[in-house]
């Protein structure tokens, strides 16, 4: 019995050792049969393809325009050099076998050392990250394969590899990799980028250990270790790559100190190939970034060729831009060692894409895109978005351009905004609000809606704030941050576009042919706006550029609305400005102009305001829709034309002495009057006699030169385009509080106008407008001189200035920057019960 079983249990061992070794056979079967079924898709694909190792050039890409026609091609086929691996310094190689795969002259195409490595990084990840690659296998997903990571992709890169080592040498390998590998700013293979970033050849005897790793620093990410694109970046990486070398026993101490201490290339050397015509690198940048992020095509692979890109750019917009920007003249007085800065983008009114762009008055190729990249704070442009549109959008019955706005000088919890000339009545309507660009106004109705309400609207138009402007600021502009003009551009859209806001974007196709690849732009437009609700504030935006603070934005034979922005100097005093804004559009485009010294301080001081950008906006556009037909914004379908009731708003005027150069001056400045009239201006002495000083003035401004201190009064007398005479504004004395600052050099309120009343963090805000006609002429012109001097028939003092500083002893000392009140209370309600008290 117990032989039975004894027997019964060693069949069953043999049985499973049977298995065993028939499962063992088979899988030594499977691994060898898929080892050479490995070896010959990857000989056959080479074989196939054996061409493009032979020519490792490519048919451009091509990047068109909106009207299908060639914008520029990227391959650079002209000055393509192919360099003999017998001609390149051994420290090249070295510094690229350290970094990309030391193990090159062991391994058989692929290194399943690495490739461990590469898994366990890939587990921890939870996705096949890019890594593992051999030299051998980078040259396979170069030449035969796309960058998509995938696993097939990687078996076939893999398969690819292993038949490259069979059929051709290390070395051969080596140098095909070295004149094929991407290093960045459009450049292939080393000897073209060393041209390129050092202006030398690697042969060269000066060609050093510090440019040789650098080279090898960059094919991991070329677009972030550029030299010229992320400078701090490239040298850590580059100064990574050379402490390999000396680990790996490379190069000595002395070797790897020198080279980490030599000073990355500061621009290129080389600006062959395809034509980017001058001003079109900011567009073409942004562009490429697009590619990538919507549409997962690379910088790298639209270089290495066959790409067809369809793009919203629009060569009539973008050379208008480049045109103006040429001219100095169109811009504010230069400081002691650099210009005013300035950016502008345009795009389609109905789609959101973008037709051109200036990045910068000296863009620098991949350089900070002050269009795209910039925060500076908006200033008055920012009212439309977060304040009328939002109350507007809420309930047109009670918010509309007729509605009565307190223009009270108030405190809400503490927050006291001013009107930038001191002047307030009781109440303003809405539109009227708009067009003088009144403070109080609509810092009240955001205080009536509700911050989240604006928050809210905000954020549906492309603007995200931080939760420190969660306050009443931002009503005026006063942002922590601040935005780009980018973001104005798209968040104005609604306006035009019927209550729709349409997603910015550059390109509206990508096709390869090769590949079989297409993909189309997907619009993203939602409903920001009730169609009523945009055209209620496009009438109110249209007429601040017919009679009000955008006047200067006017082109003539056609329609425009918009709004102007400026913030307040926090190096200077009351005339200088630190941003100067104009977001408008016609019918078939919306532009955003900034302008600013950056950095700036008391050598780099902008005495002129929005005035400039709007002229700027005007003189673009102008030119860009030469030969196209005027035409006339369309009122949604179902938006009612509210009748705006307008009376003949009242004059408000302000008398500031001051003295510049020794000469005693009184600076005259107001606002109201009907549309189209006229002003004169008198003076008044203490025993009631009234001196005419200017008649028939079109302009909102004067200065008085006097011989002497006198308590004079002036009265300004408004008449209507018949010359009938209208409501006189009241006597006004004269304010000497600016000249008792001047003589008294208060160091509460000095001439860097950094007084301590000033936003926490440091932070520009912007609180006011030019008064309307305030710099312009009968057609919307600037008729300053360019240095903040009066026109001829004004006397030879200075304009007053777009944001005036308040009466120190009626603010605690404080400047007129906008301060950040403490967050709101409760949502929802009328934040600060005590706001209607003066």
């Amino acid at each position: 019995m117990a032989a039975k079983a004894k027997k019964k249990v060693r069949k069953k061992k043999n049985n499973l050792l049977m298995i065993a070794v028939s499962f063992a056979i088979f899988l030594f079967l499977s691994v060898i049969g898929g080892y050479f079924a490995l070896l010959y898709a990857g000989d056959r694909m080479i074989e196939q393809n054996v061409q493009k190792l032979q020519d490792l050039k490519a048919e451009p890409t091509v990047i068109y325009d909106k009207n299908g026609k060639e914008m520029t091609s990227l391959i650079r086929q002209k000055n393509r050099i192919y360099k003999p691996i017998n001609e390149m310094p051994k420290t090249l190689i070295d510094a690229f076998l350290a970094v990309e795969d030391k193990r090159f002259y062991e391994h058989k195409g692929v290194d399943m050392v690495r490739i461990g490595g590469a898994i366990v990084n890939d587990i921890k990840k939870g996705s096949l990250a890019e890594g593992g690659s051999t030299i051998t296998q980078q040259l396979a997903r170069n030449v035969f394969l796309t960058l998509d990571q995938t696993f097939w992709r990687k078996t076939k890169e893999m398969s690819i590899a292993i038949g490259l080592e069979r059929k051709y040498s290390k070395d051969q390998i080596l140098e095909m990799y070295l004149n094929r590998v991407y290093l960045g700013e459009g450049e292939f293979g080393v000897e073209d980028a060393a041209q390129y970033y050092f202006g030398k050849s690697v042969s060269d005897d000066k060609f050093t250990v510090a440019e040789a790793a650098m080279l090898a620093a960059i094919p991991k990410a070329p677009t972030t270790y550029s030299p010229f694109n992320n400078p701090e970046k490239a040298k850590l990486r580059r100064d990574t790559v050379i402490r390999l070398m000396h680990e790996q026993g490379i190069i000595t101490d002395e070797q790897k100190e020198a080279a980490q201490a030599e000073p990355l290339p500061k621009e290129p050397h080389e600006v062959a190939g395809a034509s980017l015509k001058k001003g079109y690198r900011a567009f073409f940048d942004n562009m490429v970034k697009e590619s990538e992020a919507t549409f997962g095509v690379t910088e790298e692979e639209l270089y290495r060729g066959g790409w067809d890109i369809y793009t919203t750019f629009d060569p009539k917009v973008q050379d208008a831009m480049v045109e103006e920007y040429a001219n100095a003249k169109n811009f504010p007085k230069d400081g002691a060692k650099r210009g005013v800065e300035s950016s502008m983008i345009v795009i389609d009114a109905k789609t959101g894409g973008i037709a051109g762009m200036v990045g910068g008055r000296n863009y620098a190729a991949k350089g900070f895109n002050y269009a795209t990249d910039m925060k500076r704070q908006p200033g008055s442009s920012f009212k439309p978005i977060a304040v009328f549109a939002p109350a507007v959008n809420k309930d047109i019955n009670k918010w509309n351009a007729n509605s009565q706005l307190s223009n009270k000088r108030q405190s809400f919890n503490g927050y006291e905004p001013r009107n930038y000339n001191n002047r307030y009545t009781e109440t303003m309507n809405m539109n009227r609000a708009m067009i003088d660009s009144a403070n109080i106004p609509p810092v009240w109705l955001l205080n009536e809606i509700g911050v989240s309400e604006s928050l809210e609207y905000l954020k549906k138009v492309g603007i995200e704030l931080t939760p420190n402007d969660r306050n009443l600021a931002i009503a005026l502009g006063g942002l922590s941050l601040g935005t780009s003009p980018l973001e104005m551009a798209q968040a104005y859209t609604p306006f035009v576009n019927g209550g729709v806001v349409s997603e910015t974007h550059s390109i509206t196709k990508v096709e390869n042919k090769d590949e079989g690849v297409v993909r189309e732009y997907q619009p993203k437009q939602s409903e920001a706006l009730k169609p009523e609700a945009a055209w209620e504030i496009h009438t109110m935006l249209e007429k601040a550029v017919q009679e009000g603070t955008g006047k200067a934005a006017r082109i003539s034979g056609r329609h425009v609305a918009g709004k102007t922005g400026t913030t307040q100097s926090i190096a200077g005093d009351s005339r200088a400005n630190k941003d100067a804004w104009f977001v408008g559009y016609t019918p078939e485009y919306v532009g955003a102009v900034w302008m600013g010294f950056d950095p700036e301080d008391k050598q780099h001081l902008m005495l002129q305001g929005s005035s400039m950008t709007a002229q700027m906006f005007s003189k673009v556009l102008a030119t860009a829709l030469k030969g196209v037909p005027s035409s006339d914004f369309v009122r949604p379908e179902g938006a009612v034309q509210h009748k705006q009731e307008e009376v003949e708003p009242e004059i408000q005027l302000a008398a500031d002495m001051t003295l510049d150069n020794n000469q005693l001056k009184v600076v005259l400045s107001w606002i109201g009057g009907a549309e189209g009239g006229t002003y004169d201006l008198y003076r008044i002495s203490e025993n009631g006699e009234r001196q005419l000083i200017s008649a028939g003035m079109k302009e909102t401004s004067f200065v008085d030169l006097l011989d002497s201190p006198r308590q004079y009064r002036y009265q300004v007398v408004p008449r209507n385009a018949q010359g009938e005479e209208g409501t006189p504004s009241k006597e006004v004395p004269i304010d000497s509080k600016k000249l008792e600052n001047i003589i008294n050099q208060d160091p509460g309120h000095n001439e860097e106008g950094n007084d301590q009343g000033q936003n926490p963090g440091g932070t520009e805000n912007g609180n006011g407008e030019i008064p309307p006609d305030q710099g312009t002429g009968e057609n919307g012109e600037h008729t300053n001189n360019g240095d903040g001097s009066q026109p001829p028939n004004q006397g030879t003092g200075e304009v007053p200035p777009d944001i005036v500083n308040p009466d120190p002893s009626q603010t605690n000392g404080s400047s007129n920057e906008i301060q950040l009140p403490p967050p709101p209370q409760e949502e929802g309600q009328n934040q600060f019960p005590d706001a209607s008290n003066g």
